[in-house]
């Protein structure tokens, strides 16, 4: 990659230390734009990485939110800084809250911070989602109606969830009305408020939608991928994508987003439903997922797009992508294979390591120390039980 930058204006890219931050890395530099890479963690995927031009390390934005912000600001004071971009949902919901006390100084291509608390709140997501015709599983909401008459009336198997998580943390399946109402009791305490789901089967495939919007709530950019695998194998993380054009799914999310005034980047995941065939809304996430890189690797070149967005430039719409393109994230394969019933039936083989169309999330050819960056990061995560309780749970 060419690394002479010819007065481009650069990057603060923060939440660095996993994979979501590797393709804007990959992406940018490659476009010649001088980026920083931040994060809490001194061992990181990016830290490993050749390309950045300076690689910071600031307080834990979870432990110490006030002195995290406190450094964002120092350090976009300075002016050196007219994009900032970040990675990872506590660091994304950060920005948005803040985005008014950044604003004179850097722009950060974060929804607001009103329209980020509707998918923050899967509640009001669920509701959202009604008002404007996009299928999701039956849901009830014992916040309003209570626990008991929720527990009476749902459809068993059911699924609590709280509002307010990510991944499989605090997730529960419960099979009788008294089962529900006790668990709801332990989780809400926990986690907060709750809703109340219908079991979907899990034979029925999942997709992810990614979307960009301008500032005038125009999609200008998607794609849209299956997850093949998970971790857990029963649904979780993905840890094998493929691209395919599911126009279902992409006209459902460019409906929610638009009736949200979305702009900047929307990640919508959905199920189908076995039992009927349709594509239901799970959730929406307003930042650069893990798996954007397979969309990259497809063609949709989101980070740039993104970065153009924050500096008010003129986007061109892009909603073509390659198909059967693949992306494996290695050590979550690796826990699936070990956890898996049908490890020696999956389709494709999990011993598919090589192929033209196969790329990695932790690392690339042209940057192949990013994967090491990750895997000792992992290995102290590994060390860690509240850590490794969070890897284990983990979804984006």
């Amino acid at each position: 990659m060419n690394r002479l930058y010819h007065n481009q204006k650069p990057v603060l890219l923060l939440g660095a230390e996993d994979t979501p931050a590797l393709p804007v890395v990959w992406s940018l530099t490659k476009r010649n734009i001088p980026i920083t890479v931040g994060s809490p963690r001194k061992i990181s995927a990016s830290g490993f990485s050749r390309y950045p031009v300076e690689k910071c390390v600031y307080p834990d934005p979870a432990a110490h939110t006030e002195d995290f912000v406190q450094w964002v600001l120092q350090k976009i004071q300075s002016g050196n800084f007219p994009v900032t971009m970040g990675c990872g949902e506590h660091i994304t919901f950060l920005l948005s809250k803040n985005k008014n006390l950044f604003a004179p100084y850097t722009s950060i291509p974060v929804v607001d911070f009103e329209t980020f608390l509707l998918c923050r709140n899967k509640a009001l997501t669920m509701k959202t989602a009604v008002t404007c015709g996009v299928p999701i599983p039956a849901t009830w909401f014992p916040e309003e109606d209570g626990i008991e008459k929720v527990a009476a009336d749902a459809a068993y198997p059911a699924i609590l969830k709280p509002c307010f998580s990510h991944g499989a943390i605090g997730i529960s399946a419960v099979d009788t009305p008294d089962e529900l109402i006790s668990v709801y009791n332990n989780t809400r305490a926990l986690y907060g408020p709750c809703i109340v789901q219908e079991f979907i089967p899990h034979d029925g495939k999942q997709y992810k939608a990614e979307l960009l919007l301008d500032k005038t709530h125009k999609v200008k950019m998607w794609g849209s991928y299956a997850k093949l695998r998970f971790y857990p194998p029963t649904g979780g993380s993905s840890t094998l994508n493929q691209t395919v054009y599911r126009k279902d799914i992409l006209d459902y999310s460019e409906n929610i987003l638009s009736h949200m005034k979305w702009w900047g980047m929307g990640d919508c995941d959905f199920i189908i439903d076995p039992r009927d065939g349709i594509a239901k809304l799970m959730e929406i996430n307003p930042r650069i997922t893990r798996t954007i890189r397979i969309l990259v690797d497809a063609g949709l070149d989101f980070p740039y797009a993104l970065y153009r967005l924050a500096l008010g430039l003129e986007l061109h719409e892009s909603k073509h992508f390659a198909t059967d393109i693949f992306l494996r994230y290695l050590p979550a394969d690796i826990a699936w294979f070990i956890r898996s019933k049908k490890r020696f039936r999956a389709e494709p083989s999990f011993f598919r390591f090589f192929a033209k169309n196969l790329h990695y999330e932790e690392w690339s050819w042209h940057d192949p120390l990013t994967g090491l960056g990750l895997w000792l990061l992992l290995l102290k995560d590994m060390i860690d039980p509240q850590q490794r309780k969070k890897r284990f749970y983990r979804r984006t």
